[in-house]
């Protein structure tokens, strides 16, 4: 693509070629043929560099041929030659924001406000693009000043109500979206507003909102979707469930509608309702989220041939085909069927060649080892990380039954390779921590790593008792103590958290506590004997010290 033609004098211009060479150009603009008007437009300004019609058709053209960068070079140019061309320089702004370029697509309309300072339609345009770049102290200022040349600008309280909304000033946020609705009231944006006031909790105001959208459009299935939501946030199934009645009758397709009806029943305990509802669904449609929703309320009601009669009725290609599988899973082994069910998942992985779900893998060596057949369901597991190799869950097992098999390298291996692939993974992060720990190794690692765990579950009390015992073992007594305490309070039922409690209280010099954990630990029948008899020992040696 040339530049632009540098500027000529004007008895050097051909107005006469120029404009032969437009009239073609939009011609062929009006046929489509977009690299012939292209050429075209470019005769016509070697006639006449100066024809500025001609000059502003040439980055347009580009743009319909996808020659972004083209065009944003063409513009470049061109504004270096007429500077205060601010249509075309607003084109490069939108151009240089289709490509990312977010500081130099404002820095062009920052020039265009400075020229223009009162021109509300720029600073505008200006505070979207701060908005978008979340720099919300730029936009206030730029809405601030539209505000302040029109205080009644509809899209610049719109603006700025999303603005104090994303910064978390609701109060004004809301003042700014009535002002926007005073001035012209839509639906869309009361919904906007309705669902700020959703988000901070004020559903009484919410349901106001909604209610009148559509005591003004009777029709507006969105508000009334949106009420339903309000009335069941609030716990008012009965409203909720008279307003699905209502909105049953305007949707195009009722059984959508009556799925989550009957789902309300089911909540409300009136398994009896839902069921007949999702039965009356599935004789007018085949649904499969309808066929899995009915097994699971014969589930619940403990109707379990009647709920595999309809698992089994769910396509293997619908969404609801893994859960369905699982909840077969369960039902035959409440029924004591194992085996029936490892059959049903090996049939499916038959089915699908192995490559539906990796949770299939992860349910069919659940199942070996309920019967205690380990070598199966290791089999099982690495059937399964042969097809999904990078599965979370699936290494996470895999991880579990070799540490329970005593390959604690193994798993420690494993539980690294999640990391890797996930670094949020809390369970993973708490298991190479607490391992570390527990061998004093990369014990500063080993904080990092259970810090993080903590971040991501706050209240599990198995990982707040890795991070007291890691700073146990960097001789941070008192934060042990401290963490190992909130722990004991989590899990209060887990004789490893009493007797890690009970060695940090021994390590602080305060036997008398560490004899009361111990006991408390040994009281609670640890599952292994190495576990009871290392409690009684510590007890003993207490005891016969005589506790302080």
């Amino acid at each position: 693509m040339p530049p632009p033609p540098p500027p000529v004098a004007d008895s050097d211009a051909d107005y006469g070629c120029s404009y032969f060479y437009f009239l073609w150009g939009r011609h062929a603009e009006l046929l489509l043929r977009f690299e012939e008007a292209l050429e075209a437009y470019e005769n016509a300004l070697i006639c006449d560099p100066r024809a500025t019609y001609v000059s502003e058709k040439i980055p347009l053209l580009l743009l319909r041929l996808e020659r972004t960068d083209e065009a944003a070079q063409w513009l470049d140019r061109y504004l270096k030659e007429h500077p205060d061309s601010n249509g075309m320089r607003m084109l490069y702004a939108k151009v240089l924001g289709r490509q990312g370029k977010n500081d130099r697509a404002m820095h062009q309309y920052q020039l265009i406000s400075d020229r223009n300072p009162d021109d509300p339609a720029i600073l505008l345009l200006l505070a979207e693009m701060y908005l978008g770049n979340k720099q919300s102290d730029q936009a206030r200022a730029v809405l601030g000043r539209v505000l302040t040349l029109d205080p009644t600008s509809y899209p610049g309280h719109v603006l700025m109500a999303r603005l104090d909304q994303q910064v978390g000033r609701t109060d004004e946020a809301a003042d700014h979206y009535r002002q926007a609705l005073a001035r012209n009231w839509s639906s869309e944006l009361q919904m906007e507003l309705g669902e700020l006031f959703i988000k901070t909790q004020r559903y009484d105001e919410a349901g106001a909102l909604y209610r009148d959208i559509i005591a003004r459009e009777d029709h507006n299935e969105v508000a009334r979707i949106a009420l339903v939501h309000v009335y069941l946030l609030q716990k008012k199934d009965s409203q909720a469930l008279t307003e699905l009645k209502n909105l049953r009758a305007l949707v195009d397709q009722p059984q959508r509608v009556d799925l989550t009806i009957a789902r309300l029943y089911a909540k409300q305990q009136h398994f009896d309702k839902a069921i007949a509802i999702t039965e009356q669904i599935l004789a007018r449609e085949n649904l499969p989220e309808a066929r899995f929703f009915l097994a699971v309320l014969f589930a619940q009601e403990k109707k379990y041939n009647q709920a595999l009669r309809q698992i089994r009725l769910v396509d293997r290609e619908a969404p609801e085909f893994a859960e369905a599988l699982s909840l077969e899973v369960r039902i035959l082994r409440e029924q004591d069927r194992a085996d029936e069910a490892v059959r049903r998942i090996e049939e499916n992985l038959a089915a699908t060649a192995g490559a539906r779900n990796a949770e299939l893998y992860t349910m069919l060596a659940g199942l070996h080892q309920q019967q205690g057949r380990d070598e199966l369901s290791r089999k099982a597991l690495l059937r399964g990380l042969e097809a999904f190799p990078e599965d979370e869950n699936l290494l996470y097992e895999y991880g579990l039954l070799l540490e329970n098999s005593g390959d604690h390298a193994g798993a420690l291996q494993a539980m690294q390779k999640i990391i890797e692939l996930k670094p949020d993974h809390a369970a993973a992060l708490n298991f190479v921590g607490y391992s570390w720990a527990e061998d004093k190794v990369h014990l500063d690692k080993a904080l990092g790593y259970i810090q993080r765990a903590i971040e991501l579950k706050p209240d599990n009390g198995y990982i707040r008792d890795s991070l007291g015992w890691v700073y146990f073992r960097l001789g941070r007594i008192g934060e042990a103590i401290k963490e190992l305490e909130a722990a004991v309070r989590l899990s209060p039922d887990d004789p490893a958290i009493l007797e890690h409690l009970g060695d940090v209280y021994l390590e602080a010099g305060r036997e008398r506590q560490a004899l009361e954990t111990y006991r408390k630990a040994l009281q609670l029948k640890p599952e292994s004997e190495d576990e009871r008899l290392r409690l009684a020992e510590k007890i003993r040696i207490i005891e016969k010290q005589g506790a302080r």
